[in-house]
């Protein structure tokens, strides 16, 4: 396939069994819902993609992301899990002439290959630019580019930051308690308690909880970073993460964020940072073994002017 005929087409999914291939789509719709998944599930239903849909190369990604063609992003989106982040890419998503990619599936692959060892630093990087040049193809004359990563890809904030010098970026986390009882939550106490080779599920979860906190903590010196409390949602979009990213707002477009903050992308009703009761023993156990140290010191660092 020629790389003219890539023109119009969005990466929707990455192979990564055996040799990696990219699925391209006609999105004829912006990137308007909370995940891109669901996005790419809506676009691959129409009967042009079911019938047209292309493959191509992993490296045919690399070019849609040569010097005059990539988008620069305004601003980066990390968290640690249940901390706010889908609040947070929806305000951002309803600013004027923005784009969110919201854990889109194609730059998850690219960096599962890389952790894989399947791509050089190069060219994933390369991959990383292309893909998100890709995905971020302006429809509507947009201006503003945000990425809201998963919580697992704060741990690959070097890899990022090479691909995209100088980009900030943001960390959001939330009382550890809270976090591994919305997971109970989610799970279901039966499925929260299993096992998994020998390690207990809810163990697991925390320390994978734990690793992203300390990732962020351990990169927090690459490039400029912003480390913020769920507690202080939704008024620190405003007040602390907008500033951040250089973005000044007029009273209508405020008033729409606002309006974007009464709805809980999750559940129905207005959003409210949610606090669960009291933990239970065991939860209780987990975050003092694993989660109260980091999250003393992401308190901290989200103290300290940077």
């Amino acid at each position: 396939m020629s790389e003219p005929s890539l023109h119009g087409w969005t990466p929707v999914w990455i192979r990564t069994t055996g040799e990696p291939a990219v699925d391209w789509a006609i999105l004829r719709a912006p990137l308007a819902d909370p995940f891109f998944e669901q996005t790419a599930a809506r676009a691959m239903q129409h009967p042009f993609n079911q019938l047209f849909a292309r493959e191509t190369p992993l490296d045919a990604l690399a070019r849609e992301g040569e010097p005059g063609s990539s988008a620069v992003p305004d601003g980066f989106v990390f968290h640690m899990s249940r901390s706010g982040s889908t609040l947070v890419a929806q305000m951002l998503a309803a600013l004027p002439s923005s784009i969110v990619v919201s854990e889109a599936q194609p730059l998850d692959a690219i960096l599962a290959l890389r952790r894989a060892d399947r791509l050089s630093d190069d060219a994933a990087a390369g991959a990383l630019r292309g893909g998100l040049a890709a995905l971020a193809r302006r429809r509507r004359g947009e201006r503003r580019l945000f990425v809201k990563f998963h919580a697992s890809h704060v741990a690959d904030l070097p890899l990022i930051a090479r691909a995209f010098p100088g980009v900030p970026w943001v960390f959001l986390f939330r009382e550890p308690r809270a976090v591994l009882r919305s997971q109970e939550a989610t799970l279901g106490a039966e499925a929260f308690a299993t096992t998994l080779n020998g390690v207990a599920e809810d163990e697991y979860g925390a320390g994978a909880v734990a690793g992203y906190c300390q990732a962020a903590l351990r990169h927090a010196h690459l490039g400029r970073s912003l480390f913020v409390d769920y507690a202080s949602l939704p008024d620190a979009v405003l007040t602390a993460i907008l500033p951040f990213f250089g973005i000044a707002l007029d009273a209508e477009t405020e008033e729409r964020l606002r309006a974007v903050a009464r709805r809980d992308t999750k559940r129905s009703g207005d959003f409210v940072p949610r606090e669960h009761p009291a933990a239970a023993p065991r939860i209780d156990e987990l975050a003092a073994r694993w989660l109260d140290g980091p999250y003393a010191a992401l308190r901290t660092l989200a103290a300290a002017p940077r």
